[in-house]
């Protein structure tokens, strides 16, 4: 097995963490470290088992980024601790003065 290299999502993901703090989850590293030691729960469902190995092959270089990202958000969504999976800017209209 070669080095890992941690690799940044283009988005980071935001999940409920202990006493009600939010985490942003900004690369492949963190993403694989919540899904090892911080998960919610003790079952091992399917999504959480594909966000693990998709967070390991994009640290070995075999899956890009993005797809780790998408499945980690998955498996937050599954486990309830997703708050956020898409950084979006709130637009508000702007009214003009006739």
């Amino acid at each position: 097995m070669g080095a890992l290299e941690d690799k940044l999502f283009d988005d980071y993901v935001t999940i409920k963490a202990a006493r009600g703090q939010r985490q942003n989850i900004s690369s492949t590293r963190q993403a694989a470290e919540w899904l090892l030691y911080k998960w919610p729960t003790e079952e091992d469902t399917d999504k959480a088992w594909r966000a693990r190995k998709a967070c390991f092959e994009a640290l070995q270089g075999k899956v890009d980024a993005a797809a780790a990202r998408k499945a980690f958000r998955d498996a937050a969504e599954e486990a309830g601790i997703l708050i956020s999976g898409d950084r979006r800017p709130t637009f508000r209209p702007v009214k003009r003065k006739r």
